[in-house]
């Protein structure tokens, strides 16, 4: 059984935000709403001084903390492990002890459908707002239905300087697998134990595994 995960790496983000806008057009998330933030961190001191950018979504835990407090049981576990929420059955209207479960900050909550233009809703909107219940908690399920289609999470497919690696954990011989295993991949809270499928490259870990290795940028220097 296939165990889906990511690994990311921060020195290879440029703060683009083309993770971000892939997954707002590929989930029609309202106004507001993003599965995806990106965390900023600056190093150094003038003129030596770097900035490195690092996406935080849900880290698809095994141990998840969200479902073993929500009293609806509106979150289960799909295929390859990826960590669901049941819109219909999210029935807490914002106010769920899921929010505060989960130490990485990455639930969401629908807040209604508010467009981007003042006065109505695009064709576009009114179509897929639908299944965004309002007051449900939302959240980034890695493109689910891409994955279940055997293709990629949009944000790995649309990140112009390949920070983001998607496999099967459970596929000894992928490249996921291959970093998590040799410890050049770890989860963003080892304190945690919440046996994540979410990993993050340690600075200079991923060159020479020749997973990363394509002469991409590195971190911006002013």
């Amino acid at each position: 059984m296939a165990r889906y995960g990511l690994a990311i790496d921060p020195s290879r983000c440029t703060g683009c935000y083309a993770c971000i806008i892939a997954c707002k057009s590929e989930n029609s998330t309202l106004p507001g709403v993003s599965w995806i933030r990106i965390e900023e961190k600056e190093e150094g001191e003038f003129p030596k001084v770097s900035k490195t950018w690092t996406p935080v979504l849900c880290m698809q835990c095994a141990e998840m903390p969200c479902e073993q407090v929500c009293p609806t049981v509106a979150i289960t576990r799909g295929e390859g492990g990826i960590v669901l929420i049941d819109p219909q059955s999210c029935v807490c209207d914002g106010a769920g002890p899921c929010l505060s479960a989960c130490p990485y900050g990455v639930l969401q909550v629908n807040q209604g459908n508010r467009p981007y233009f003042r006065d109505y809703l695009t064709p576009h909107e009114k179509q897929d707002y639908e299944v965004h219940v309002q007051g449900a908690v939302e959240k980034c399920d890695l493109c689910y239905h891409r994955v279940v289609a055997g293709m990629q999470p949009s944000c790995v497919q649309a990140c112009p300087s390949k920070a983001m690696l998607f496999g099967d954990l459970d596929e000894r011989a992928g490249d996921l697998a291959q970093l998590v295993s040799r410890g050049q991949a770890k989860p963003l809270r080892e304190d945690l134990k919440s046996d994540p499928s979410v990993f993050y490259i340690d600075k200079g870990a991923g060159k020479g595994s020749g997973v990363f290795e394509s002469g991409l940028p590195t971190p911006s220097r002013f």
